[in-house]
């Protein structure tokens, strides 16, 4: 049986009334990013099984969300990866993005996975380009990146007019490469 940390336990049921099954693998993806591409699915099971509520924290089961799609699909998805791992990214962007520090390449193949909005329904890969907290989660988890320098890229390439922000003052707006 794998081991589960402690802290990251109690993280995920600190947040269980708003937390999704997605963003428990991310989080758990992260915390464990050294074991290589995305998570195994026996650990981020581990994750659940420990929690106080379990399975039964989340309105969907694991199953349910999980996908064999290459690219984004939104919606909550969790993606099925080679040797029985799991990520809350698509296989495309670990395949294409794992060897680079460059965030303009991530906007590149992130953005292009762009995904039409409808309403009030907004999702985090759309034509406003790719949610800010997305790029920097993805530097981590995939680029093996810490989310400081993630950070102070993303503001050198704004600085430089390399990408745009939108809308400007949102506290997660919308990243896309300045064309």
């Amino acid at each position: 049986m794998v081991s589960t940390d402690e802290e990251l336990v109690s993280e995920l049921e600190s947040q269980r009334k708003t937390l999704m099954l997605d963003e428990a693998v991310r989080l758990v993806e992260q915390a464990h990013r050294e074991t290589g591409v995305g998570v195994e699915r026996e650990r981020f099971e581990a994750y659940l099984d420990a929690m106080t509520y379990g399975r039964d924290a989340f309105p969907s089961s694991f199953e349910e969300r999980l996908t064999d799609a290459e690219s984004w699909q939104g919606g909550g998805r969790i993606y099925e990866l080679r040797g029985d791992r799991v990520s809350y990214y698509p296989p495309r962007w670990h395949e294409e993005l794992r060897e680079t520090p460059d965030l303009r390449e991530y906007l590149r193949v992130m953005g292009a996975d762009a995904m039409e909005t409808e309403g009030g329904d907004r999702e985090a890969v759309t034509d406003d380009g790719v949610l800010k907290e997305m790029v920097l989660d993805a530097a981590v988890a995939i680029g093996g990146m810490t989310r400081e320098d993630a950070r102070n890229q993303l503001t050198e390439l704004k600085a430089e007019d390399e990408v745009r922000e939108y809308p400007a003052q949102h506290a997660n707006p919308w990243v896309q490469l300045a064309r």
